[in-house]
């Protein structure tokens, strides 16, 4: 028989987004006007869930109030379904606050029910959630222990499972209210009570609902589940507490993103080059941010860091309320190796370098130079993108000086010639014809420079060795 772990968040929306409140917050129903989540401040003042909103309000006159919204805990829900996927596979949505996950397969992985509950539940302490479980012989026996928050059954043993099941009341069950009441009224108020009417009773008596719920309860049932896959493309949405109006402000939220972030990467065993903020304003308008990773990264250390030199150079016209991530360009994972005998000379690589750079300065403020066949020393390199795949020119050494002034200096120091000449005459294929002899001299001061001597016989320096 298969077991079942059942997840069940009872404050879903309020440890996503209120896990840091300093204020005694409550989420409210919007139809109901019924507490349904508070925080331990809130309920530190006396409030509890179920309570009218009137009633709460009279007890704590500064209780932040928020409208309760499923849509919101569902997208919470698919994020740490997500997250989960990285040590556990057949996970099945019960939104909006349940994850049900198929163990067996998992326990010769991890070697027992004791190692893989040790591996979810520590990968859960990252999402910083409440959270109650349950094993079970079946997906709804294993959802019912969950619900009754008094304790958490861990166990594969059947007979004691059932036994926690015994003393129920059918108030805690999916039956709809009408089938509730009927039971009722034939004495069937636990489960014990129920499961002991035969099936073949249960048919002739009651609605074929209650019928096939006590199938499914007992596993005797097939429970059709659509299991869950993470999605290809990533996009992670989080409202804002309160309007942020400087980008400094905006790191903590990132961040938390960008932990998402990273989750979806590992699992596929991909690195990002370039992502997307997108920022709702007051006013609804967007504004959208580009980061980006020369060499591809995924951890959210990196990305931070990257993040924060961009959001430098941006200025807010309107406070933001909201903001989504997305992944515009991935690509798979590379796997890096150093020189046997050079190894790393730095704690940086080239593309890290070059990505920090360009999040600092602006991607139109970093070039990079490439050679030319061009023999004129002025025309010989020029600048373009960073790793830009353009034909390297095919030139043969030639010793150059690292510094080359421009425009050339006259000479006006006393140097000794060491070696030359060396004739340039070229450039007539644009009507720029230069003609002249270089040579490299030694100044007096014992500077090696790079003069030239023009057919006029003027004398001129070009460049200092280094």
């Amino acid at each position: 028989m298969k077991h079942w772990l059942y997840l069940h968040f009872p404050q879903l929306q309020l440890d996503t987004l209120f896990a840091e409140s300093a204020q005694p917050t409550a989420l409210v129903h919007g139809h109901q006007h019924k507490i349904v989540q508070l925080n331990a401040l809130a309920r530190a003042q006396g409030i509890q869930e179920g309570m009218g909103l009137a009633s709460a309000a009279t007890l704590c006159h500064e209780l932040n109030v928020v409208a309760y919204d499923p849509k919101m805990e569902i997208k919470a829900l698919e994020g740490i379904a997500q997250w989960l996927y990285l040590v556990t596979s057949d996970i099945v949505l019960f939104p909006p606050q349940g994850l049900l996950l198929s163990i067996t397969p998992m326990l010769t992985l991890y070697s027992g029910l004791e190692n893989y509950w040790q591996a979810i539940s520590q990968h859960l302490q990252k999402h910083a959630v409440h959270y109650h479980y349950s094993t079970g012989f079946s997906p709804l026996c294993a959802q019912l222990l969950a619900h009754q928050h008094q304790q958490h059954c861990l166990t594969l043993d059947n007979a004691q499972l059932k036994r926690a099941l015994l003393p129920i009341d059918l108030t805690m069950t999916d039956l709809p209210a009408q089938h509730i009441e009927s039971l009722r009224r034939v004495g069937t108020q636990t489960i014990e009570a129920l499961i002991a009417i035969p099936l073949a009773d249960l048919a002739r008596r009651f609605d074929i609902d209650v019928v096939n719920y006590v199938g499914r309860l007992l596993g005797q049932f097939h429970h059709p589940l659509s299991e869950y896959r993470p999605s290809e493309q990533f996009a992670a949405h989080l409202p804002l507490l309160y309007e942020l109006s400087h980008t400094q402000w905006l790191e903590t939220p990132l961040q938390r993103l960008l932990i998402q972030l990273e989750a979806f990467l590992r699992l596929r065993n991909q690195v990002a080059y370039e992502l997307t903020l997108t920022l709702v304003q007051r006013d609804r308008q967007t504004a959208q941010v580009t980061f980006t990773a020369a060499q591809g990264e995924y951890r959210h250390e990196a990305w931070i860091i990257l993040c924060r030199l961009h959001l430098e150079s941006i200025t807010l016209e309107h406070p933001v309320i909201e903001m989504t991530l997305s992944v515009a360009r991935s690509g798979e994972m590379d796997s890096q190796s150093d020189d046997l005998f050079q190894g790393r000379t730095g704690q940086q690589s080239e593309s890290e370098l070059l990505s920090l750079l360009q999040a600092k300065l602006g991607h139109e403020h970093v070039h990079q130079p490439y050679f030319t066949d061009d023999p004129r020393p002025e025309s010989a390199t020029h600048y373009g993108r960073p790793h830009t795949s353009v034909k390297q020119a095919e030139r043969r050494a030639q010793l150059r000086p690292t510094l080359l002034y421009t425009p050339p200096r006259a000479l006006t120091d006393k140097v000794t010639i060491v070696q030359g000449p060396e004739r340039i005459a070229t450039g007539w294929w644009d009507n720029n014809i230069l003609i002249r002899d270089y040579f490299i001299a030694r100044s007096r001061e014992g500077r090696w420079l790079w003069i030239y001597r023009t057919p006029e016989k003027k004398w001129w320096v070009h460049g200092v060795f280094s």
